[in-house]
Protein backbone atom coordinates (compact mmCIF):
# COMPACT_ATOMS: atom_id res chain seq x y z
CA UNK A 1 0.00 0.00 0.00
CA UNK A 2 1.25 3.18 -0.60
CA UNK A 3 2.20 5.46 2.81
CA UNK A 4 0.18 8.51 3.33
CA UNK A 5 1.35 11.60 2.37
CA UNK A 6 0.42 14.09 5.55
CA UNK A 7 0.77 17.01 3.32
CA UNK A 8 -1.58 16.24 0.73
CA UNK A 9 -4.76 17.67 1.63
CA UNK A 10 -2.82 20.61 2.08
CA UNK A 11 -2.89 21.24 -1.61
CA UNK A 12 -5.75 23.96 -2.99
CA UNK A 13 -7.81 23.20 -5.86
CA UNK A 14 -6.52 27.00 -7.28
CA UNK A 15 -3.24 25.48 -6.17
CA UNK A 16 -3.72 21.86 -8.20
CA UNK A 17 -4.89 23.89 -11.45
CA UNK A 18 -2.30 26.89 -11.31
CA UNK A 19 -0.44 25.65 -14.39
CA UNK A 20 -3.71 24.26 -15.75
CA UNK A 21 -5.61 28.23 -15.98
CA UNK A 22 -2.15 29.78 -17.52
CA UNK A 23 -2.47 27.72 -20.70
CA UNK A 24 -3.23 29.97 -23.73
CA UNK A 25 -7.40 29.22 -24.78
CA UNK A 26 -8.57 28.30 -20.90
CA UNK A 27 -11.76 30.59 -21.19
CA UNK A 28 -13.09 32.62 -18.33
CA UNK A 29 -14.99 30.17 -15.89
CA UNK A 30 -13.91 26.76 -17.75
CA UNK A 31 -11.63 25.82 -14.59
CA UNK A 32 -15.09 25.57 -12.66
CA UNK A 33 -16.84 23.62 -15.46
CA UNK A 34 -13.61 21.57 -14.81
CA UNK A 35 -14.51 21.12 -11.80
CA UNK A 36 -18.17 20.25 -11.54
CA UNK A 37 -17.64 18.08 -14.39
CA UNK A 38 -18.68 14.20 -14.67
CA UNK A 39 -16.94 11.46 -16.78
CA UNK A 40 -17.54 7.96 -17.09
CA UNK A 41 -14.54 5.56 -17.98
CA UNK A 42 -15.84 2.53 -19.18
CA UNK A 43 -13.02 0.12 -18.93
CA UNK A 44 -10.24 0.43 -15.99
CA UNK A 45 -7.71 -1.68 -17.91
CA UNK A 46 -4.43 0.19 -19.46
CA UNK A 47 -6.20 2.97 -20.94
CA UNK A 48 -8.62 3.35 -18.32
CA UNK A 49 -6.03 3.62 -16.01
CA UNK A 50 -3.66 6.39 -17.71
CA UNK A 51 -6.86 8.12 -18.77
CA UNK A 52 -7.85 8.36 -15.10
CA UNK A 53 -4.96 9.30 -13.32
CA UNK A 54 -4.40 12.49 -15.11
CA UNK A 55 -8.20 13.38 -15.14
CA UNK A 56 -8.29 13.35 -11.76
CA UNK A 57 -5.17 15.35 -10.65
CA UNK A 58 -5.78 17.93 -12.99
CA UNK A 59 -9.15 18.81 -11.50
CA UNK A 60 -12.07 16.74 -13.34
CA UNK A 61 -14.77 16.61 -10.35
CA UNK A 62 -16.29 13.36 -10.93
CA UNK A 63 -15.25 9.92 -12.36
CA UNK A 64 -17.11 7.27 -12.56
CA UNK A 65 -15.22 4.04 -13.05
CA UNK A 66 -17.32 0.89 -14.98
CA UNK A 67 -15.72 -2.38 -15.15
CA UNK A 68 -17.07 -5.99 -13.73
CA UNK A 69 -13.37 -7.48 -13.46
CA UNK A 70 -10.85 -7.58 -10.99
CA UNK A 71 -7.33 -7.33 -10.88
CA UNK A 72 -4.77 -10.23 -12.17
CA UNK A 73 -0.93 -10.55 -11.82
CA UNK A 74 -0.90 -9.86 -15.68
CA UNK A 75 -2.22 -6.72 -15.19
CA UNK A 76 0.55 -4.96 -13.10
CA UNK A 77 3.00 -4.38 -15.94
CA UNK A 78 0.83 -1.69 -18.08
CA UNK A 79 -2.19 -0.62 -15.39
CA UNK A 80 -0.87 1.71 -12.57
CA UNK A 81 -3.29 1.91 -10.17
CA UNK A 82 -2.80 -1.12 -9.38
CA UNK A 83 -0.71 -2.77 -6.89
CA UNK A 84 0.62 -6.83 -6.18
CA UNK A 85 -1.99 -6.37 -2.79
CA UNK A 86 -4.64 -5.83 -4.76
CA UNK A 87 -4.83 -8.75 -6.80
CA UNK A 88 -8.25 -10.01 -6.48
CA UNK A 89 -10.09 -7.14 -6.11
CA UNK A 90 -12.67 -5.43 -7.98
CA UNK A 91 -10.65 -3.53 -10.50
CA UNK A 92 -13.00 -0.12 -9.57
CA UNK A 93 -12.92 -0.81 -5.73
CA UNK A 94 -8.72 -0.48 -6.27
CA UNK A 95 -8.53 2.38 -9.02
CA UNK A 96 -10.83 4.36 -6.75
CA UNK A 97 -8.88 3.64 -3.62
CA UNK A 98 -5.34 5.02 -5.61
CA UNK A 99 -7.13 7.63 -7.27
CA UNK A 100 -8.64 9.02 -3.99
CA UNK A 101 -5.07 8.88 -2.56
CA UNK A 102 -3.93 11.26 -5.38
CA UNK A 103 -6.60 13.78 -5.30
CA UNK A 104 -8.65 13.43 -1.78
CA UNK A 105 -11.22 15.98 -3.01
CA UNK A 106 -12.03 14.02 -6.05
CA UNK A 107 -15.90 12.14 -6.06
CA UNK A 108 -15.66 8.75 -7.39
CA UNK A 109 -18.30 6.20 -8.25
CA UNK A 110 -17.02 2.55 -8.65
CA UNK A 111 -19.54 0.19 -10.71
CA UNK A 112 -18.31 -2.85 -10.40
CA UNK A 113 -20.21 -4.45 -13.73
CA UNK A 114 -19.20 -5.02 -16.97
CA UNK A 115 -21.16 -2.37 -19.72
CA UNK A 116 -24.40 -4.27 -21.51
CA UNK A 117 -26.85 -2.64 -24.08
CA UNK A 118 -29.24 -3.36 -21.00
CA UNK A 119 -27.39 -1.24 -18.55
CA UNK A 120 -25.59 1.41 -20.51
CA UNK A 121 -28.09 4.41 -20.75
CA UNK A 122 -29.09 4.32 -16.65
CA UNK A 123 -25.00 4.11 -15.86
CA UNK A 124 -23.83 6.92 -18.81
CA UNK A 125 -26.66 9.12 -17.77
CA UNK A 126 -25.80 12.29 -16.63
CA UNK A 127 -22.22 12.25 -17.61
CA UNK A 128 -20.41 15.25 -19.73
CA UNK A 129 -18.18 13.12 -21.41
CA UNK A 130 -17.19 9.10 -21.58
CA UNK A 131 -13.73 7.81 -21.98
CA UNK A 132 -13.68 3.93 -23.73
CA UNK A 133 -11.24 2.12 -22.07
CA UNK A 134 -12.44 -1.05 -23.85
CA UNK A 135 -11.24 -4.02 -25.55
CA UNK A 136 -14.09 -5.18 -27.17
CA UNK A 137 -15.93 -3.64 -30.84
CA UNK A 138 -19.34 -4.45 -30.07
CA UNK A 139 -19.84 -2.04 -26.28
CA UNK A 140 -18.00 0.65 -28.67
CA UNK A 141 -21.15 0.26 -31.00
CA UNK A 142 -23.56 0.82 -28.17
CA UNK A 143 -22.08 3.66 -26.45
CA UNK A 144 -21.34 5.45 -29.87
CA UNK A 145 -25.44 5.02 -30.45
CA UNK A 146 -26.02 6.38 -26.97
CA UNK A 147 -24.03 8.89 -26.96
CA UNK A 148 -25.32 10.63 -30.98
CA UNK A 149 -28.56 10.56 -29.21
CA UNK A 150 -27.79 12.23 -26.31
CA UNK A 151 -24.99 14.71 -27.50
CA UNK A 152 -22.30 13.50 -25.47
CA UNK A 153 -18.70 13.59 -26.62
CA UNK A 154 -16.81 9.95 -26.21
CA UNK A 155 -13.32 9.76 -26.58
CA UNK A 156 -12.49 6.27 -28.33
CA UNK A 157 -8.92 4.54 -28.06
CA UNK A 158 -7.09 1.25 -28.37
CA UNK A 159 -4.06 -0.30 -28.22
CA UNK A 160 -2.15 -3.86 -29.27
CA UNK A 161 1.06 -4.65 -29.52
CA UNK A 162 2.70 -1.16 -30.30
CA UNK A 163 -0.14 0.53 -31.83
CA UNK A 164 -2.51 2.57 -30.35
CA UNK A 165 -5.11 5.11 -31.94
CA UNK A 166 -7.39 7.77 -30.62
CA UNK A 167 -10.76 8.50 -32.19
CA UNK A 168 -12.90 11.62 -29.91
CA UNK A 169 -16.26 11.72 -31.65
CA UNK A 170 -17.91 15.53 -30.58
CA UNK A 171 -21.29 15.70 -31.31
CA UNK A 172 -20.74 18.37 -34.50
CA UNK A 173 -18.20 15.83 -35.99
CA UNK A 174 -18.03 12.55 -37.06
CA UNK A 175 -18.80 9.30 -35.09
CA UNK A 176 -17.52 5.99 -34.70
CA UNK A 177 -19.52 4.42 -37.15
CA UNK A 178 -18.25 7.00 -39.77
CA UNK A 179 -14.99 5.20 -39.31
CA UNK A 180 -15.54 2.11 -38.46
CA UNK A 181 -18.68 1.46 -40.20
CA UNK A 182 -21.59 -0.60 -37.81
CA UNK A 183 -19.59 -3.78 -38.10
CA UNK A 184 -18.61 -5.30 -34.58
CA UNK A 185 -14.93 -6.29 -36.12
CA UNK A 186 -12.44 -8.24 -34.21
CA UNK A 187 -11.73 -7.24 -30.39
CA UNK A 188 -8.38 -6.47 -29.28
CA UNK A 189 -6.10 -9.42 -28.06
CA UNK A 190 -3.22 -8.31 -26.03
CA UNK A 191 -3.13 -11.76 -24.32
CA UNK A 192 -1.93 -13.59 -27.96
CA UNK A 193 -0.44 -10.74 -29.96
CA UNK A 194 1.06 -8.75 -26.82
CA UNK A 195 1.27 -5.28 -25.84
CA UNK A 196 3.99 -2.17 -25.07
CA UNK A 197 3.15 -1.38 -21.08
CA UNK A 198 4.36 2.09 -21.91
CA UNK A 199 2.28 2.30 -25.14
CA UNK A 200 -1.45 2.89 -22.72
CA UNK A 201 -0.16 5.23 -20.89
CA UNK A 202 0.75 7.10 -23.80
CA UNK A 203 -2.70 6.55 -25.56
CA UNK A 204 -4.65 6.71 -22.22
CA UNK A 205 -2.92 10.12 -21.20
CA UNK A 206 -3.68 11.33 -24.80
CA UNK A 207 -7.39 10.54 -24.17
CA UNK A 208 -7.13 12.43 -20.65
CA UNK A 209 -5.91 15.12 -23.13
CA UNK A 210 -8.92 15.44 -25.24
CA UNK A 211 -11.38 15.47 -22.25
CA UNK A 212 -9.66 18.43 -20.71
CA UNK A 213 -9.57 20.34 -23.55
CA UNK A 214 -13.17 19.88 -24.04
CA UNK A 215 -14.07 21.05 -20.54
CA UNK A 216 -12.00 23.71 -20.69
CA UNK A 217 -12.93 25.25 -23.67
CA UNK A 218 -9.57 25.09 -25.53
CA UNK A 219 -9.58 24.23 -29.48
CA UNK A 220 -10.86 21.27 -30.45
CA UNK A 221 -10.70 19.48 -33.76
CA UNK A 222 -13.66 17.16 -34.17
CA UNK A 223 -12.68 14.25 -36.97
CA UNK A 224 -9.20 13.81 -35.81
CA UNK A 225 -7.89 10.07 -35.31
CA UNK A 226 -4.44 10.17 -33.64
CA UNK A 227 -1.99 7.08 -34.78
CA UNK A 228 0.85 6.12 -32.79
CA UNK A 229 3.39 3.09 -34.17
CA UNK A 230 6.15 2.92 -31.25
CA UNK A 231 7.70 0.55 -32.67
CA UNK A 232 8.76 2.80 -36.15
CA UNK A 233 8.46 5.95 -33.71
CA UNK A 234 6.13 7.04 -35.91
CA UNK A 235 3.04 9.17 -34.65
CA UNK A 236 0.69 10.89 -37.07
CA UNK A 237 -2.79 12.30 -37.94
CA UNK A 238 -6.00 11.52 -40.08
CA UNK A 239 -8.83 13.61 -40.83
CA UNK A 240 -11.97 11.68 -41.04
CA UNK A 241 -14.88 13.17 -42.33
CA UNK A 242 -18.99 12.20 -41.34
CA UNK A 243 -20.41 9.90 -44.30
CA UNK A 244 -23.29 11.05 -45.76
CA UNK A 245 -24.90 7.36 -45.09
CA UNK A 246 -24.11 6.56 -41.70
CA UNK A 247 -26.35 4.65 -39.67
CA UNK A 248 -25.85 6.33 -36.92
CA UNK A 249 -25.15 10.11 -37.28
CA UNK A 250 -27.90 10.94 -39.96
CA UNK A 251 -30.95 9.14 -37.83
CA UNK A 252 -29.21 11.57 -34.90
CA UNK A 253 -29.41 14.79 -37.16
CA UNK A 254 -32.83 13.96 -38.66
CA UNK A 255 -34.08 13.42 -35.20
CA UNK A 256 -32.45 16.95 -34.12
CA UNK A 257 -33.99 18.39 -37.07
CA UNK A 258 -37.85 17.07 -36.37
CA UNK A 259 -37.59 18.24 -33.27
CA UNK A 260 -36.49 22.29 -33.86
CA UNK A 261 -39.31 22.18 -36.60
Amino acid sequence: MFGRNPGLNLITDKERVRRLAALPHVRSGRLERLGQARVAIVGLGGLGNASAQYLAVQGVGHLTLIDGDVVDEANLGRQVLFSPEMVGRPKVDAARETLKRLQPRLSVSAVPEFLTADNLSDLLAGHDVVVDGLDQAAPRLWINRWARRQGVPVVFAGAIGYEGQVFPSYPDGPCFACLWGEAAGADENCVTSGILGPLVGIVGALQAAEVIKFLIGAPIQPGTLWLVDLLSSRWRTVTVHSHPQCPVCQPAKEAEHATSL
